[in-house]
């Protein structure tokens, strides 16, 4: 099972009490080092105590979220979340799991764009208390929760999703049959799940048999896919967007050479 925050608005007052702290003893070293005058450090810790403090947290995690789906979240961006979504024809109604979900910018994004009520997890504890942040201070966390979990061991009941969505992550899980087929179980009957990874295409002459992460032929998904249960797949293979998160170096040659390319896959659960 994954470690779950329930009380957000908790987590949050701690982590403001532990900025405000860290940014008071940086204010001490910088008095220590007569780099500030003792006017300016009381002057500075002034502000750490006032309401402008959050606010200007607020401004910070606003502005960056922007900078983070303008950037390079994973191939294709916050223009594959959305293209993603509307290809799964995800709405208000719907309940979302998004696997390998970082700190959480994708499903904010789906969550602000559809409507969606989101489940983020991942395996990494940093990331999911990052991803709390954001959205608290967003003001998303009603619509939005995390979990620390692993794709081949979800912590939910089965038939509990009406999608099950996931970028640029099950290429960096072992035990590949395993986060599909329990992509497979957390979903509700006829349930969409969609996927986005890179994967070698037929002309591939060699894979990185030695990495248990090594890359997959698209073909390799396709059967997984169909040996889990899952019927209706579509494929849809995203080269500018490849070639454009690779300007150079020997992925971009793999792409030059028609071997290698970020694949969106689509599926249902009968």
């Amino acid at each position: 099972m994954g470690t779950h925050f329930e009380n957000e608005a908790e987590w949050v007052s701690s982590a403001l009490l532990s900025a405000r702290l860290e940014h008071a003893a940086l204010l001490r070293l910088l008095l220590k080092k007569k780099i500030l005058q003792p006017e300016e450090l009381l002057s500075e810790l002034s502000a750490l105590a006032s309401d402008e403090y959050v606010f200007n947290l607020k401004q910070f995690v606003a502005q960056s979220e922007t900078q983070l789906r303008n950037g390079r979240w994973h191939i294709g961006g916050a223009k594959a979340t959305d293209q993603l979504g509307r290809r799964l024809a995800l709405g208000p109604d719907d309940s979302v799991l998004d696997i390998g979900c970082g700190i959480g910018g994708p499903a904010r994004q789906i969550a602000e764009t559809f409507g969606s009520s989101v489940v983020g997890v991942d395996h990494r504890f940093d990331r999911i208390l990052e991803a709390m942040l954001r959205t608290a201070v967003l003001g998303m966390n009603l619509r939005i929760s995390f979990h620390v979990a692993d794709g081949e061991h979800l912590p939910f009941e089965e038939e509990t999703f009406e999608a099950v969505v996931s970028q640029a992550t099950l290429n960096w899980i072992p035990d590949k049959p395993a986060a599909i087929r329990e992509a497979f179980r957390a979903l509700k009957p006829r349930g969409r799940f969609g996927f986005e990874c890179e994967a070698m295409t037929e002309k591939a002459i060699t894979l990185r048999h030695e990495e248990p992460t090594g890359l997959f032929r698209i073909l390799g998904w396709q059967q997984l896919l169909a040996v889990a249960g899952f019927a209706e797949v579509e494929i849809e293979e995203m080269w500018d967007e490849s070639r454009l998160f690779y300007p150079t170096g020997p992925e971009r040659e793999q792409m030059d050479q028609g071997e290698r390319v970020n694949v969106r896959m689509m599926a249902r659960k009968p």
